[in-house]
């Protein structure tokens, strides 16, 4: 039945132009959109994001007035650790650009690994930060505060890294970025800093080999379930008791805040191109319809001659979808070959373009249905008018 349905459309080939254009020209729309929704997807679900469930974001800043710095850093200290003694608190670490949701921008550096040089991201961690952040240890162990026996920081890399210079064993290579001499104990899945931005090549050295900054630090805890501000209130009473507000200004922040506010930007991405594609589907949707339903009209006396010899009505219901249904696998084919030259057949590609072509026949199937139904109540003896 596929190859007399071939033949039919072959030769009949101006009865179908007008829907075979019509879907061509969705399919290439609608495969434009899906893969670019995929796309964000695969980012939003890319590994990287760090465990921020349960965090408070706090620090200072550093007032311009003050020329006291050293003061203000050894009583933030005791205020870290009195912090710490709070019973909502699981762990607090201090890092340098590690909090997710915070800037716009990562640290970027130019490092020489193995004879060649590398543009890779990077940032500042405690050991404590393995217990409030909970980032995705693939192999070997997260880094250490103090420096190794050879003299050298521990440090952990990405997966990213670690395929982009083809290591087949990244524990124990050995670097120098910055001004130290750097020793691999560790990699993770990956580290971003936004939801819709992918994971970077990053080195994560302790920050102690970093060095502080001067006008403020970067802290984060981690709190039981529930318990965020209530720490909130306790850090800003703690830092008013102990810092006069002419020197540093305070701030914390829920995370929770900071995540929700990035994934509802990733989610307006996504509302921004699906929205105008529904219309177009339901547009075209009306349009394909009444484009069959001319079809089956105008091919009345067929379809009459097909049940006078003998066709069952079921038969010829199979026969009209099936037909549509060749109809819109052939409409697909252009659209199928230019992905081939725009797209790099990634998975969320790959993903997309199968996933336009199931659509586009579902869209068809109920755009045809109806008019196949139709066409099954035709009285035979139409074809002796």
């Amino acid at each position: 039945m596929i190859s007399h349905i071939f033949k039919i459309v072959r030769n009949s080939w101006k009865t179908f132009c007008g829907i075979f254009i019509e879907q061509a020209v969705v399919f290439v729309v609608l495969m434009l959109v899906i893969v670019s929704v995929f796309e964000i997807l695969h980012k939003i679900y890319s590994p990287g994001l760090l465990n921020t469930d349960n965090t408070v974001s706090f620090g200072y800043m550093l007032s311009e007035m003050n020329d006291n710095t050293g003061e203000v850093d050894k009583r933030v200290d005791i205020l870290i650790d009195n912090l710490k003694k709070l019973d909502c608190v699981v762990g607090i670490t201090q890092s340098m650009a590690m909090i997710p949701y915070m800037r716009d921008n990562a640290w970027y550096d130019s490092v020489r690994i193995d004879g060649k040089i590398y543009r890779v991201n990077y940032k500042g961690a405690e050991e404590e930060a393995y217990k409030v952040f909970c980032p995705d240890v693939v192999e070997g162990k997260w880094l250490a505060d103090d420096r190794l026996e050879d003299g050298s920081f521990a440090c952990v890399v990405t997966k990213q890294l670690v395929d982009e210079l083809q290591w087949t064993q990244a524990i124990g290579h050995k670097f120098f970025m910055g001004r130290n001499d750097l020793t691999v104990v560790g990699v993770i899945s990956g580290i971003k800093h936004q939801v819709l931005l992918a994971s970077d090549p990053t080195v994560i050295m302790p920050c102690n080999a970093m060095g502080y900054s001067d006008m403020f630090r970067e802290l984060c805890a981690r709190v039981y379930p529930g318990r965020e501000k209530e720490f909130i209130m306790a850090y800003y009473k703690e830092f008013q008791r102990l810092i006069p507000v002419q020197e540093a200004q305070p701030f914390a922040m829920d995370m929770k805040l900071a995540k929700g506010f990035s994934y509802d930007t990733a989610l307006v991405y996504i509302m921004l191109q699906a929205v105008p594609s529904i219309f177009l589907f339901v547009f075209a949707f009306i349009g394909t319809f009444g484009l069959f339903m001319q079809n089956s009209e105008r091919r009345v006396r067929e379809f009459a001659l097909r049940l006078a010899v003998g066709a069952t009505h079921r038969k010829l219901l199979v026969f009209v979808m099936l037909e549509s249904f060749v109809v819109t696998l052939l409409a697909c084919v252009p659209g199928v070959l230019l992905s081939m030259f725009i797209y790099e057949y990634t998975l969320p590609e790959w993903t997309g373009v199968c996933i336009t072509v199931l659509v586009m026949v579902m869209f068809s199937m109920l755009s045809t249905w109806y008019p196949a139904y139709r066409v099954t109540k035709v009285n035979p003896a139409v074809t002796l008018k």
